[in-house]
This record gives structure tokens, C-alpha cells and sequence, in this order.
């Protein structure tokens, strides 16, 4: 006669007691860690596009906002202007973020709102100069 199915299950747990306790805390562990991992900040290549009028322009603040609350900010000064495109990295966390840009020349101000979801491979390019339907 053979055993019942419970039986040889709680026969099996017991003969295995230790493998399978390291079995569940091991998978725990990637379970945790995995949902940790991915609200980890990462770095972010960005490429900031100034377009024609890069040369006029004297002053730059970016700001990266989540849910309306500024994560991440960063200001660029140069008297003599900019260059077409400049590389930025930045360091962020998972989520969609709001790129507010304040671009300042000597005569005048203007303000640029782009989008930005985070993670993202490879460089990033924000365009500062075209306007956005």
C-alpha cells in the first residue's frame, strides 16, 4: 500500500528541511532585491540642443521635476555663449519626470518644458529651441 500524497510531502520537507529554507530565503532575496534595483537613481546621458541662437544665449537652468517637486537641478553660465549641443549627465530614479529649462540670453528669458521617463538607454537628446505642440 502506498502512502498518502501528504505524507510523502511532509516526508520530503522534513528529509529537506535546510536546502529548502535556503531555497525561499534565496528567492526572497531576488525578489527584494529586484524591486530595490529597480527604484535605484541611475545616471542619465542627456544631450541638450540650444538650436540656432546658441551663441546669444548666456545662461541655462534645468530642472527635473517628479510629481511637481524638483528632484534634480542643474545651471550653465558661459559669457560667450553656447555651444549647439552639450552633454549632461544626471543621476535619477525610475519614474516620469518634467525638464523645465530657463534659457536666458542678454535681451531675454524663456522657458521650455519637455518630458522625460527614466530609465532610458543610450543619450537622450533635448531639444530646448523648437516649440512643442
Amino acid at each position: 500500500m502506498s502512502q498518502p500524497p501528504i505524507e510523502r510531502l511532509t516526508a520530503f520537507v522534513r528529509t529537506h528541511r535546510r536546502r529548502l529554507a535556503f531555497l525561499v530565503l534565496a528567492v526572497g532575496i531576488v525578489v527584494v532585491g529586484g524591486a530595490i534595483g529597480d527604484a535605484m537613481p541611475r545616471d542619465v546621458h542627456l544631450r541638450y540642443a540650444f538650436g540656432p541662437e546658441h551663441d546669444a544665449l548666456r545662461e541655462a537652468h534645468v530642472a527635473f521635476l517628479l510629481e511637481d517637486e524638483e528632484v534634480q537641478s542643474a545651471r550653465f553660465a558661459r559669457a560667450g555663449g553656447f555651444p549647439d549641443r552639450m552633454d549632461h549627465e544626471v543621476s535619477l530614479a525610475p519614474g516620469r519626470y518634467r525638464v523645465e529649462a530657463t534659457l536666458r540670453t542678454d535681451a531675454s528669458s524663456r522657458r521650455v518644458e519637455r518630458a522625460l521617463r527614466v530609465p532610458t538607454d543610450g543619450v537622450v537628446l533635448l531639444d530646448l529651441y523648437e516649440a512643442h505642440p
